[in-house]
């Protein structure tokens, strides 16, 4: 891993402005199709900024959606695909600012990992080696796959999500990013 805490973010175009509380999603399979890693960006806030990872994508999978955040001090607000589907984003591009992004690597442009990586995690203060020599290079589009994702999301624009079965709830189970 690649301590990048030093790493001065890139300012985004200001047409973003992102809520200060973030979301979690979790997905027994998460494929991102034609991604390009942006690099670390300071993303807008209503009162500051954040740091994050920024990624466009072509297109997105999503097996057994589960996304939560805080509805209001004491609840949590989920969203949730019927059991054993895929949620799609189409119509892209779709410009996503991670927080952090963990799972295990199974595929990189469609080719499985020949070998168990164990889980890996992503934030905008540590990146795998190969992921941090792409910054500041030609963009190259890539396909990842991760299992047992979770992706802790400032903001996400663009596209067109579909959630089969979609379960909207709140509860008291506290949020956990």
């Amino acid at each position: 891993m690649v301590d990048t805490r030093a790493l001065a973010a890139r300012p985004t175009d200001g047409a973003h402005v992102v809520p200060e509380q973030n979301w979690t999603l979790r997905s027994t399979r998460l494929a991102l199709h034609g991604s390009v890693f942006n690099g670390v960006y300071d993303v807008r806030t209503p009162s500051g900024t954040k740091r994050v990872l920024k990624f466009t994508t072509a297109s997105v999978d999503i097996g057994d959606l589960d996304m939560s955040t805080i509805e209001v001090p004491g609840k949590t607000f989920h969203v949730k695909s019927a059991p054993g589907s895929t949620s799609t984003m189409r119509n892209g591009p779709v410009t996503m600012y991670v927080e952090s992004l963990s799972g295990h690597l199974a595929e990189v442009l469609g080719l499985p990992i020949p070998i168990d990586l164990g889980e890996i995690t992503l934030t905008p203060d540590t990146l795998p080696e190969w992921l941090y020599d792409l910054i500041s290079t030609v963009p190259i589009p890539l396909d990842l796959t991760l299992t047992g994702a979770k992706a802790v999301q400032a903001g996400q624009f663009g596209g067109t999500l579909k959630i089969p079965g979609m379960r909207l709830f709140n509860d008291d189970t506290p949020y956990e990013q």
